[in-house]
């Protein structure tokens, strides 16, 4: 008798093949994707990688995003076979067949895609397992011998996560034939599913719902500056899209189809008629899924042009985290207005090593956190939040212009003790400003994108540049910032770069020799101060491992989630086909004619196509500011850079997407028929 199941099983599974072969090929292609990064993420090469923690950290990122994901669609995928498959057991039952036995045919079905699926996928991991790992050290640029390997952890590690998936959907699977009620699958089998299909309502409160939520996400992306508020925003704002989405896709696309027949003019048009009749039925059945394609393309839009934009540029990434080959950072407790002495020292430690200094800069300043009203800037308490804050720079005219390459002295004008000028992310618009009690006059106050620290600057909405006379004038100041904070009063920082020639090794051998004397001889001469350096070439490795395990990531998950869109645009293909052959059938038996009949499918077939990419780049337009923001935390300030990469992968994504068209329609019109 289990001989008869599992031929019958088998069986069910070929003639079935159209919608099983594309499930088991993304069952296989989702756990090969699994065992890949896990065993990346598992990989001793990987250890032998400066800045090997940034990878693993990524790598474990990636794994559990494959593993939400995987659950997600195969789920998804799982739900839509049964659904089509509902015919075919009630033809079963109608043969005599009792649930237990179709139960059992079905558990037959369900073990044998699932075993499929989990060992060709681990066999297509272990294959593709060195190609991947070649792929990341290319693109980390490290020369490494990689050696073919099985890791048998990665093997079980995969085989219980998609055990336990395929386990659940084979619960999901028997509890819908324990539930399915017989006479309804009966109707359901002479009914062919469209007999007395009503109307969808027009739901404005979900409508209305969903305007506003995509309004609020729209609002919170293109308004908010603050990075801080940026960082726990996101995922607010990502939230509101996914839900506007859906809500727009199920009751937006209805309210406004049903807008449009009661414009009699355009409705009762032979173009317009049974496109608009059409797409309101197509929409009650299919805006699930056209909802999951727009959200699905807008974070393969978002996830690609973001890797991308921050792999390619990198260099100048690493230039702006560090913009000098070696920077000497030396905080006093008391103003030092002269740093020859450990300026001399690090220039012969420099020398020393036989290299040839190309550039120098040195200069002294402080900053502070404030709380600004109006034209006060005042003490922050130690409950206000850090991003709320206004970050101030007192400096001097010769610091600002070694800060600031685009600054000249010539520019500045001339200053008395109690005047300043004021430089900042927005314009300072008071006549006068009040610095921690003391009034000054302001002379001049311009908008200034700030670059110095962009890592650090990045982090702030408001941040300006208070220029003062002189050194005695900043010194007042910073007496008077250490009257007002007390314990919590800020340093002065001396700033000492250096530009020198050499080997990436060399540089690297002088940058650890400036290190050995800041943590021996120079802290005699800071007292209770603090001293490092940052060396370019001794982080450039760390900084390309991050980047370039960022890209990876991307590139990988970007695939991943096209693969998915992908598939749930072939079934959603095929679902319509099916639920629109006998449409179409009547609509020619009421006198319409063939040719008119291919020009509504072909209308409403483009239209509900690609709709989904229209508001994706919709949404990734609208959070393209957030966006920016985000990136110029990781460095990328380069703003053309990024639109030239989200326009790039846009247009590659919809070559790609248009591809899937025309090879998911000829599905669709194979299954309608002869009205194509």
């Amino acid at each position: 008798m289990n001989k008869v199941y599992r031929k019958l099983a088998f069986t069910n599974i070929k003639n079935n093949g159209s919608l099983y072969l594309p499930y088991i090929i993304s069952g296989i292609v989702t756990v090969a994707m699994f065992y890949i990064m896990m065993f990346l993420n598992n990989s001793k090469g990987l250890e032998k990688i400066y800045g090997s923690s940034y990878l693993t950290s990524i790598m474990a990122l990636g794994v559990r995003t494959i593993a939400v994901f995987s659950y997600i669609f195969i789920f998804y995928t799982n739900s839509f076979i049964i659904k089509r498959r509902k015919k075919e057991i009630g033809v079963y039952n109608i043969l005599g067949m009792e649930k237990r036995h179709i139960a059992k045919l079905m558990g037959i079905e369900t073990v044998t895609v699932a075993l499929i699926a989990i060992i060709g996928g681990i066999v297509t991991g272990i294959l593709f397992s060195k190609l991947s790992i070649l792929l990341l050290y290319k693109i980390l640029a490290v020369k490494e011998t990689v050696k073919f390997e099985i890791n048998f952890s990665t093997i079980i590690n995969t085989l219980i996560v998609f055990g336990i998936l395929y386990a659940l959907t084979l619960i999901y699977n028997m509890m819908q034939i324990k539930l399915a009620n017989p006479i309804e699958l009966l109707r359901e089998l002479l009914r062919g599913g469209n007999v007395g299909e009503k109307e969808p309502k027009s739901k404005w409160l979900m409508a209305i719902i969903a305007v506003g939520c995509l309004a609020v996400a729209y609002y919170i992306a293109i308004t908010t500056e603050n990075p801080l508020n940026v960082l726990s925003l996101f995922f607010v704002a990502v939230l509101l899209v996914i839900v506007g989405t859906y809500l727009l896709f199920i009751a937006g696309s209805i309210v406004f189809l049903k807008m449009l027949r009661k414009n009699k003019k355009f409705y009762y048009n032979k173009k317009h008629f049974a496109a608009v009749s059409g797409m309101i039925y197509r929409m009650k059945q299919n805006a699930g899924g056209l909802a999951s394609i727009c959200i699905l393309s807008t974070m393969v839009l978002v996830i690609i042009a973001s890797t991308v934009s921050l792999y390619i540029g990198l260099e100048d990434e690493l230039k702006t985290r560090y913009p000098m080959e070696a920077v000497t950072y030396v905080n006093y407790l008391e103003v030092d207005d002269n740093v020859d002495s450990a300026r001399d020292h690090i220039r012969q430690i420099i020398e020393d090593e036989g290299r040839t200094i190309t550039d120098e800069k040195s200069y002294g300043y402080f900053n502070m956190m404030t709380k600004q009203a109006d034209n006060r800037l005042e003490k922050t308490s130690e409950n206000d939040s850090l991003g709320n804050g206004t970050y101030v720079n007192i400096v001097t005219k010769d610091a600002l212009c070694e800060l600031e390459d685009t600054f000249d002295e010539k520019d500045i004008p001339e200053l008395a003790d109690n005047s300043v000028a004021v430089y900042g992310t927005k314009k300072y618009n008071y006549d006068s400003i009040n610095v921690m009690g003391r009034e000054f006059d302001v002379k001049e106050s311009k908008y200034y994108k700030i670059k110095k620290d962009a890592y650090i600057s990045s982090s702030f909405t408001n941040e300006y540049y208070i220029v003062v006379n002189n050194m005695d004038t900043l010194t007042q100041l910073f007496n008077l910032q250490k009257e007002v904070y007390g314990d919590r009063a800020f340093t002065f920082r001396n700033t000492i770069g250096f530009d020198f020639d050499g080997t990436k090794q060399q540089k690297i051998n002088c940058t650890k020799k400036i290190n050995q004397y800041l943590v021996s001889d120079a802290e005699k001469e800071i007292g209770n101060g603090t001293a490092y350096v940052e060396g370019r070439a001794e982080n450039e490795e760390s900084v390309h491992t991050l980047y370039g395990g960022i890209f990876f990531l991307g590139i990988f998950l970007g695939t991943m989630f096209l693969m998915v869109t992908v598939m749930i645009i072939f079934y959603k293909q095929t679902s319509e086909g099916y639920d629109d052959k006998e449409r179409y059938e009547i609509m020619e038996k009421v006198g319409m004619s063939n040719a008119e009949v291919k020009k509504s499918i072909q209308s409403q077939v483009r239209m509900v196509f690609f709709l989904p990419i229209v508001t994706a780049a919709i949404h990734v337009a609208a959070a393209f500011p957030m966006l920016r923001r985000l990136l110029m935390m990781l460095n990328l300030t380069d703003t053309q850079l990024m639109i030239e990469c989200m326009i790039g992968t846009l247009l590659v994504f919809l070559a790609i997407y248009y591809l899937v068209f025309k090879l998911t329609s000829r599905t669709y019109y194979k299954i309608v028929g002869n009205q194509v």
